[in-house]
């Protein structure tokens, strides 16, 4: 570690800028290669690479939330947590970070993966399900409240659903599409997946979205086409945005994401990208 015009410069044969399971999986991956390789880890996440299944699964069934660590840890390198990653130079392969720690490397892998989409009203009263400090938030107020609307019926809204009626919660699903991942599944199975729904007490309310929020005291109002909502707490899952910010800075080629190849390289010698925030031409698709 070195000290540059006051700042705290380390250097890394191997950085990874994401701290979700696929930056964990490369730091396996490197380990089962070289291991001795100085490895660092930067997330802008207080908690070190988790699984993230059990945040709509198994931690609502009564799995113990220390269970999904992945111990990345344990591989011999430095996790910087709680830090950004905001400015990249790729031609001196250097990284500042949101605390004014500098990093260079050899070899840079971005894992960002992607930020949640997010509705123009409600700020941060909303809980845009992600991370386990969300599960956090949203299992701390299940515990002391019963009316939940979910807005988004894919994949994570569809989940949390479920999740929180399995916990006796009152819940009320609000998407714009005619039925439970609509976008998905041919309309048929759409329907009996909603049903199934309903059959578990979640009221679906399918073809309609959110034109307005308003928190009152304790709780929120929804304003749909149709109707108002009354709730106390509110979870949207409306998918994700990949996160190329550094990318950009960097130059690299992007489209939808970031542009890689079947050995997960760049368009720039030496930084790789992996997981949501990567993509790749396959020409069977």
């Amino acid at each position: 570690m070195l000290e540059s015009a006051g700042r705290i410069m380390s250097h890394y044969k191997y950085l990874i800028i994401g701290g979700g399971m696929t930056a964990d999986a490369a730091v396996q991956g490197i380990r089962e290669v070289d291991p001795t390789g100085t490895i660092g880890l930067l997330s802008a996440e207080h908690d070190p690479p988790y699984d993230r299944p059990p945040l709509t699964k198994g931690l609502w069934k009564g799995k113990p939330f220390e269970s999904i660590w992945r111990h990345t840890d344990s591989r011999d390198v430095d996790l910087h947590l709680g830090c950004c990653a905001e400015t990249i130079d790729a031609s001196r392969r250097q990284i500042s970070d949101s605390t004014g720690r500098t990093y260079t490397y050899d070899k840079l892998l971005l894992a960002t993966g992607g930020r949640p989409r997010r509705l123009p009203f409600g700020g941060d009263l909303i809980i845009y399900y992600r991370t386990a400090e969300d599960y956090r938030r949203l299992h701390a107020t299940a515990e002391q409240r019963r009316r939940f609307a979910v807005i988004g019926g894919g994949f994570i809204g569809s989940e949390i659903a479920a999740a929180l009626a399995m916990n006796e919660k009152q819940v009320i699903m609000i998407f714009p599409e005619l039925g439970i991942s609509g976008r998905l599944f041919p309309e048929d199975l759409s329907h009996f997946v909603g049903d199934s729904y309903r059959e578990q007490g979640v009221e679906v309310l399918a073809g309609e979205t959110v034109s307005g929020f308003e928190r009152r005291g304790e709780e929120f109002l929804l304003r749909t086409s149709s109707r108002e909502i009354l709730v106390d707490g509110v979870v949207a899952g409306l998918g994700i945005e990949p996160q190329v910010d550094l990318a950009r800075q960097a130059g690299l080629d992007l489209d939808d994401g970031i542009v890689v190849d079947e050995f997960l390289r760049t368009s720039h010698a030496d930084i790789y990208a992996a997981g949501d925030v990567a993509v790749f031409y396959n020409p069977a698709l």
